[in-house]
């Protein structure tokens, strides 16, 4: 049985039992009216007309609702009171139409007639009907109502009881399962916001390397699916980021070593600009001194004989000799430097070079009291590529110093030998020798040891440079090995021409030759 339900039938009761208390009442209001007409005859006939009506309608009403009560109980399946009220209301009726039918009737009473009388028939007329009793048949129907609506409403109290009940279980139950729930989408919840929680951090300290791990279909998955495509994409930015980066710093420093160098190179080439035109002004301030100082001399007092003159002209053209030297060595070392030292270079028959070399070299040895050997090994007839007058300048150096830095009646040769990577020449003398600090210095311009000095104060300090700027501009390489007072090696290689050179040479040369 529903608590609604229990509900509805209480209000019908009630509603009943309202309507069944205004039919009593209205009955009694009628009561005085029609007691007030035979007294008084001063009673409209509206007032019993409304009286009527009201009655009328509240019976429609009774009706009414006691069909919505049967309707309600059989729903319930209860039998309830139906053909016992349904009865009462056929009386009620059958009775007011009575009323209805008498009191149109009803007129005052005349002087004469019993008062007593009158009352007992109106008193009749209003409480019996068809032999029953309406006061009991009213009040029965009362009380039968208001019982009715009593139990109703117990019965709807415990119906609502018994719904609170269900609805504070129900409520318990749904609030321990919506925690249940909560506690299961939290769970649910919580790994993939951690997830995504853990991959924005991570993206925001720079590790694009992490990934949020797709476990689930569902909308967080797609989160994370772009969340992740999101981080390659910005990894392979950065990547061609930092690609580009070191290719554009690569590039800068590549550039600054260019400009570096070129910087360099430009301080190297001022430096030597600045330094071979000190070297000029130091070297020709001598000779040019000494020119000058025999011209003064010369001029100098009255007429002088036309040998004096003779002399110091002599002198000075000796003087203006090693001048010309001092400048073309001056000009050959600044070529050198600047890499601008011209070569008209040839296919060579090395013999033929070498054997003019050592025939010139031993004719001033023999004047200077000294004594020249050379040897030329065999070999094949290969050929070197080289310009012959520097290639001259640079052997006769070599051979200059063996004889100069040689003792008086001592002894030095070359020795010339064919090898793989081009043609080995060796000169050795047994002369003065030099230091072994002073190795390292030898092929500085101007660099004399003091061995050197005190054995022959002349000289510029400016041979063993000439020679290694032309052997290098060969292709080249001369080393020196020397002990003080046990002589000096110096070793020359010049590389082999190309293949296929060849070049006519006289059978009196292919032959070794030892002098």
């Amino acid at each position: 049985m529903g608590a609604h339900q229990q509900v509805q039938r209480g209000r019908l009761t009630s509603d009943i039992l309202r309507d069944l208390v205004e039919i009593s009442a209205n009955k009694q209001r009628l009561r005085s009216w029609t007691a007030q007409l035979l007294l008084a005859a001063d009673a409209p006939p509206e007032g019993r007309d409304q009286l009527l009506a009201e009655m009328r309608t509240g019976l429609q009403r009774l009706h009414a609702l006691s069909s919505e009560l049967d309707g309600l109980e059989t729903e319930l399946g209860e039998p309830g009171r139906r053909e016992a009220r349904q009865r009462s209301l056929d009386v009620l009726e059958r009775h007011l139409a009575e009323l209805a039918r008498v009191l149109a009737t009803v007129r005052p009473l005349a002087p004469d007639a019993d008062a007593i009388v009158a009352w007992r028939q109106l008193a009749a007329l209003f409480n019996e009907s068809q032999g029953q009793d309406l006061r009991r048949l009213l009040n029965a129907e009362i009380e039968a109502e208001r019982a009715a609506t009593q139990a109703s409403r117990r019965a709807a109290d415990q119906a609502l009881a018994t719904v609170r009940s269900v609805v504070t279980v129900l409520s318990v139950t749904a609030l321990l399962l919506a925690a249940v729930l909560a506690g299961y989408f939290m769970r649910r919840l919580k790994t993939p916001i951690d997830d995504l929680t853990l991959g924005a951090l991570a993206l925001r300290s720079g590790d694009l390397d992490h990934r949020i791990p797709e476990r689930q279909l569902d909308e967080f998955g797609d989160v994370a699916r772009s969340f992740n495509a999101m981080a390659a994409e910005l990894q392979l930015r950065r990547m061609q980021e930092q690609a580009a980066r070191m290719r554009l710093e690569e590039e800068v420093q590549s550039r600054t070593a260019e400009l570096r160098a070129a910087h360099e190179t430009l301080q190297a080439l001022d430096l030597r600009r600045r330094r071979f035109f000190a070297e000029v002004s130091h070297e020709l301030r001598t000779p040019a001194t000494a020119i000058r100082g025999e011209a003064e001399v010369a001029l100098r007092g009255g007429e002088k004989p036309s040998a004096t003159y003779q002399d110091a002209l002599r002198r000075i053209v000796a003087i203006v000799g090693q001048f010309s030297h001092v400048v073309e060595d001056l000009t050959l070392l600044a070529r050198s430097e600047f890499e601008q030292l011209v070569m008209r270079r040839e296919p060579l028959d090395w013999r033929a070079l070498l054997q003019q070399c050592c025939e010139q070299a031993g004719s001033r040895a023999g004047a200077a009291g000294r004594h020249f050997a050379w040897r030329l090994e065999p070999g094949s007839p290969a050929l070197i590529d080289g310009d012959p007058q520097r290639l001259l300048q640079a052997i006769n150096i070599v051979l200059d110093n063996a004889q100069r830095y040689s003792y008086r009646g001592g002894r030095f040769e070359l020795l010339a030998r064919p090898g793989e990577a081009g043609l080995h020449i060796t000169v050795r003398d047994q002369g003065i020798g030099i230091a072994r600090e002073e190795l390292g210095q030898v092929f500085e311009r101007h660099f004399r040891g003091e061995t050197a000095r005190a054995h022959r104060p002349d000289g510029l300090g400016l041979g063993l440079p000439i020679a290694q700027a032309i052997v290098q501009a060969h292709g080249g390489c001369i080393d020196i090995d020397s002990q003080a007072g046990q002589g000096t090696r110096v070793s020359l290689l010049l590389p082999w021409a190309e293949p296929g050179i060849t070049t006519t040479t006289r059978s009196d040369k292919d032959a070794t030759l030892d002098r």
